[in-house]
C-alpha cells in the first residue's frame, strides 16, 4: 500500500510541476529573442568606389550610406557621417555572396552586408557599376 501511495504522489507532483512549467511565459515581459531569420534581415548597406580586390575580399571607399530599400530592414553604416566624407571598408566574399558585375579597382559598387560574430563585414549582395 505504501508503494502505491508513493507512486501516486510522484505522478501528482510531476503533473503539477509540468503544468506550472507550461504556464510560464516563453520569455520575460518586454524581451524578444532574436531568431536566425530576424538576424539575417539585419543587413546594412554601403556604396562607393572599389579600391582593392582579392579572391576572398574587396575594399570600398564609401561615399554615403544607402537608404533602406525593397522592404528589407536596412541600417545605415554611420548616421553621423557626412556625404562628402568617405572611409574604407573591407568586405569578405563567401560562397553565399551574390556579385552582379565584375569586381574591379575603380568601379562603383553598392553592397548589402552583415557583420559576423568576429566583427567582419560579410558581403551578401554586390552590384558593380563599371567605371566610366
Amino acid at each position: 500500500m505504501k508503494n502505491v501511495r508513493n507512486i501516486a504522489l510522484s505522478i501528482i507532483s510531476s503533473a503539477l510541476l509540468a503544468g506550472a512549467a507550461w504556464a510560464l511565459p516563453a520569455s520575460p515581459a518586454g524581451h524578444q529573442s532574436a531568431t536566425p531569420s530576424q538576424n539575417a534581415a539585419q543587413l546594412q548597406s554601403a556604396s562607393g568606389k572599389i579600391t582593392a580586390v582579392s579572391s576572398s575580399s574587396f575594399t570600398l571607399k564609401t561615399v554615403a550610406s544607402n537608404p533602406p530599400s525593397r522592404g528589407v530592414a536596412m541600417q545605415s553604416q554611420d548616421p553621423n557621417q557626412s556625404k562628402d566624407q568617405g572611409k574604407e571598408m573591407t568586405f569578405t566574399i563567401d560562397q553565399n555572396t551574390t556579385v552582379d558585375g565584375k569586381l574591379a579597382v575603380g568601379a562603383n559598387a553598392d553592397v548589402s552586408y552583415r557583420t559576423d560574430a568576429n566583427g567582419n563585414n560579410v558581403a551578401v549582395t554586390v552590384h558593380v557599376t563599371p567605371q566610366s
